[in-house]
């Protein structure tokens, strides 16, 4: 940093000592030559300089230094330093402060006293209504980024954040550096969706959370971790921790705070109204209704259980029915968590508790479709169910469909469950498919499980982006919904995007430590970014996890991690054992094959690899060819005769992703 200080003493500026150093910039204390002042000068990193385009990243500096507000700290000038190596590093220059950050203060003094931590707010709310009027949204509000001086409070780093996401490096994987901090970012940010200023509103109801309670509303020990809280749960009340705050603020606090854009404040200035208890008198009655437990809107009207993302409730013929057997519905409960576990003794307790339920209450339209899914996913798996033959596990899961549409034709979950039964039925051909999941999705916008099979439907058939927007959709409406957290890392996977899709399955994880998809899914992941130990570790997990089928896949996939990592003696002998076992499942399950093949391939058998490729039927199962396409491990078998003749479709030039 020394010639950069050469570089701006020739200029302009004198930098005299540095300030502090944080995620994107270093910020030096430097005397202004021409106007003999103090001014705080930031200067991008390297690795982020590198990463966006610096003309792009000025003029977006320069756009926000139209802002002016008591409230923002004004930027003075801007520029590019060219270093001795000839990289060019934007910087800009502010007014100089003498004080400290909040963070500091609160470092020191832990919970602030009620009404100080509401004038900051009010504060920072009022420089960020001033950018949102401009179209600008902040995107990084946090603790370090309010700066309180002789009794005033500043917001500072307008711009850079908006700088850095529009000229396409919201994620700098390369530097692991993000935009945006992970405890206060709005759960759309933190997914990656498209935001707007209500996304700076959570972050500032974040803040005073932090104030008032003494730490922030969601916590963990990654960043990761604290994703998966935030789309996982609601924030907790304050009271519990702090009962003098007022319960006006609490309301405000915890609206803003909302999961989806839609259930906060409409705008930051209604926000700080209610913050001082002054919104009922202008604000709607429907907006007033929103901020209420949810459970109030339906009281009377529905019951609604959610659990592991399935909604549980018809908004049709279900309403005013007579009330659900309690034990029905217990029982309900445990089906889907079998069923979410994907493992086989998951799903024998699966088909047990549903058809338990329905032998209750054969109008239970819920359990009919979850005997039906479990169905499914036991053929799909080739998973054993109580010495039925594998053929009949499809008919056996049509009549349970048939049951629930008999009960309820309007229900969004009979739809949903059709489509899944279709994608089995006949596995080349998906317009059934997406038939019924859009009704579904028509009927019950909110189900996550139906924006899922609407992403891997898309993803076998049509444009891979369109498939990510949906399975985003799938997280954003169902952010527990751990196969939607775990697919959207595969999609991350398959763009190879591997350090987005380590975050995601480790967000899938974090929800469910035991979720076997999770934890394979981690494996490959991580084989891709080369931490071998990292990939035997989680496919030993996965292991640890199985039966039957699975113990077979998660024996593939520590082969290959073990291959890639040069141990090809331990990856040989895993992988004998592993074909062994497979050998007794005929005809070879979709993902067994797929597995074996990538291993075998690593260790350069590539006959072998072709040989399990082979075995499995009808090759132009779509799931099976976006396996082929899309797999990285199958890179180097994109030149083999015998590997694109498997192909329906051409696959990608290998390393550039689907």
């Amino acid at each position: 940093m020394h010639d950069f200080a050469e570089t701006l003493v020739a200029d302009r500026y004198a930098l005299e000592r540095e300030l502090g150093r944080g995620g994107m910039a270093t910020v030096w204390l430097a005397r202004d030559l021409r106007h003999d002042r103090l001014v705080a000068v930031k200067i991008l990193h390297p690795a982020l300089a590198g990463a966006i385009g610096v003309d792009r990243f000025i003029r977006e500096v320069r756009l926000t230094a139209r802002l002016q507000h008591p409230h923002i700290v004004s930027i003075l000038d801007s520029g590019v330093l060219v270093a001795a190596d000839g990289m060019s590093l934007p910087w800009y220059a502010m007014t100089y402060l003498e004080g400290e950050s909040l963070r500091t203060r609160l470092a020191h003094e832990h919970q602030l006293p009620i009404d100080e931590a509401l004038d900051i707010t009010e504060a920072v709310g009022a420089a960020l209504q001033v950018a949102h009027r401009h179209g600008i949204v902040h995107r990084d509000i946090k603790p370090e980024n309010v700066f309180l001086s002789g009794g005033h409070v500043y917001v500072v780093d307008f711009g850079i954040a908006k700088a850095l996401i529009e000229t396409g490096a919201e994620r700098l994987t390369s530097t692991g550096l993000a935009i945006g901090t992970p405890a206060y970012m709005s759960p759309e940010q933190a997914t990656a969706d498209r935001i707007d200023a209500r996304s700076d509103q959570y972050s500032l109801a974040t803040i005073l959370y932090e104030m008032l309670a003494g730490e922030p509303p969601f916590s963990g020990p990654t960043a990761q971790a604290i994703v998966a809280r935030r789309l996982a749960e609601p924030a907790r009340p304050l009271h519990p921790v702090r009962s003098t705050v007022p319960e006006a603020v609490e309301r405000a606090v915890l609206r803003a705070l909302e999961r989806v854009p839609a259930d906060r404040f409409p705008d930051l200035g209604t926000f700080i109204a209610a913050l001082r208890g002054t919104a009922s008198s202008g604000v709607p009655r429907l907006l007033l209704r929103l901020a209420r437990p949810r459970a109030l809107l339906y009281a009377g009207l529905l019951a609604v259980v959610v659990t592991g993302g399935w909604l549980v409730a018809s908004r049709s013929r279900v309403v005013g029915r007579r009330a659900t057997d309690p034990e029905v519905v217990a029982l309900y409960q445990r089906g889907v968590r079998g069923y979410d576990r994907r493992t086989p003794n998951g799903i024998l307790e699966a088909i047990s508790a549903f058809s338990a339920a329905v032998g209750r209450d054969s109008t239970y339209a819920p359990a009919w479709t979850g005997l039906a899914k479990s169905y499914v996913r036991a053929y799909e798996r080739a998973f054993a169910v109580g010495g039925l033959p594998r053929d009949s596990l499809l008919q056996h899961a049509v009549t349970a469909l048939d049951r629930a549409l008999a009960t309820d034709s309007n229900s969004a979950e009979a739809w949903l469950t059709q489509a899944i039964v279709s994608r089995q039925i006949d596995p080349t051909n998906l317009g059934p498919t997406f038939r019924s999941v859009r009704r579904a999705i028509t009927l019950d916008s909110t189900k996550a499980h139906a924006w899922h099979v609407l992403a891997i439907s898309l993803a076998e058939t049509g444009p891979f982006e369109t498939a990510t927007a949906a399975w985003r959709r799938c997280v954003r409406v169902g952010p527990s919904f751990t196969q939607g957290l775990a697919f959207l890392g595969l999609a991350h996977y398959w763009h190879r995007q591997y350090d987005s899709a380590a975050g995601w399955a480790d967000s899938a994880i974090a929800v469910d430590p035991n979720y076997l998809l999770g934890r394979t899914t981690a494996g490959y992941v991580a084989v891709e970014r080369g931490d071998y130990e990292r990939a035997v570790s989680a496919f030993d997990a996965a292991r640890r996890l199985s039966t039957e089928v699975e113990v077979v896949n998660a024996l593939a996939g520590s082969a290959l991690a073990k291959a890639r990592a040069g141990r090809r003696a331990e990856a040989r002998a895993i992988l004998h054992s592993a074909d062994s076992l497979a050998a007794s499942y005929l005809p070879a399950p979709l993902h067994t094959a797929v597995y074996l093949a990538q291993a075998h391939s690593a260790l350069g058998e590539i006959e072998k690899a072709i040989q399990w490729l082979t075995r499995y039927e009808p090759r132009r199962d779509l799931h099976f060819q976006l396996h082929l396409r899309c797999d990285p491990p199958f890179d180097p078998l994109q030149s083999d005769p015998r590997f694109r003749s498997l192909l329906v479709q051409p696959a990608p030039p290998p390393g550039q992703g689907c």
